[in-house]
């Protein structure tokens, strides 16, 4: 693992939750701070969530990130790169419709959760508790259908199954869909209660290979920091992969770096003075 501090241009992916923000979802000023500082050397700053574009842009305009020139989104697991300096899509990766009602169709089946997403709402054919909670986090409005075959959508970049009283049934679900779905649809956990699923290939280490390449930085100079399964690909892929303190031992056992602070002191801050600035 690099020791010295990269010189040239930096790519620097983080994750959101649990790795950039605290857990009341603010932004402490050590941090803060450290952006600002990384993004006027002139590098670039992607903030990479499986949160659905929108619901990061609220979020982003709440902590004063919205529209910073070289910060970037990678939404969805990386099926969307969105540019906030220049309100510009790069990369958009969907899932073909008939794939989304087939899925559908196994979780309905399954008797567990599932919803999906326009640019602006959250769409799915029901109303439950693990919804409501959701939409509460992530401030985005609902539009519910009588089934997914007649909504009048696009293509969506992700599809979401949830249920926060009973996690165990997301592990159960995701053995489930993984047998019948291989090779056509991805999913991971993205904590207990949430499953993601994507389109095959998409993840947070495919966008940031792709920002890398379209921005003629090496990969040996890209950091990513995360706390959860879903992170594991842009930890593997970046030249300096970081896990957070607070973040699940699978992630930690593939890292170059474990910060020594949690997300609550300040470990994005940590990552970069420690290998950038």
């Amino acid at each position: 693992m690099a020791q010295e501090k990269l010189a040239g241009k930096v790519l620097f992916f983080s994750d959101i939750d649990d790795t950039l923000v605290n857990t009341d979802k603010t932004l402490c000023e050590e941090n803060r701070i450290a952006i600002e500082t990384f993004l006027s050397k002139g590098n670039l700053f992607v903030i990479s969530t499986g949160r659905a574009l929108t619901g990061a842009c609220n979020l982003l305009k709440k902590l004063g990130l919205y529209g910073k020139e070289n910060l970037l989104v990678s939404s969805s697991n990386g099926a969307i790169v969105y540019d906030t300096f220049r309100e510009k899509e790069l990369l958009r990766r969907p899932i073909p419709l008939d794939l989304v009602v087939e899925a559908f169709d196994l979780a309905r089946d399954f008797g567990i959760f599932i919803q999906t997403y326009t640019d602006t709402s959250v769409i799915a054919e029901t109303d439950c508790e693990s919804l409501q909670k959701y939409v509460s986090i992530q401030n985005l409005p609902v539009e519910i259908c009588e089934n997914i075959r007649t909504a009048n959508i696009a293509p969506p970049p992700k599809l979401l199954c949830l249920d926060y009283a009973h996690p165990e049934k997301i592990t159960q679900f995701r053995e489930f869909f993984q047998e019948r779905m291989a090779g056509r649809l991805d999913c991971f956990q993205s904590n207990a209660w949430l499953l993601e699923i994507v389109f095959p290939g998409v993840n947070k280490g495919s966008s940031l290979r792709f920002i890398a390449e379209q921005n003629n930085i090496p990969i040996d100079h890209t950091i990513s920091a995360g706390d959860a399964e879903n992170d594991l690909p842009m930890i593997i892929e970046a030249g300096i992969g970081c896990a957070m303190k607070n973040a699940v031992e699978a992630l930690k056992a593939k890292a170059d770096y474990v910060t020594e602070h949690d997300n609550n002191h300040a470990g994005v801050a940590e990552i970069l003075y420690r290998f950038c600035l």
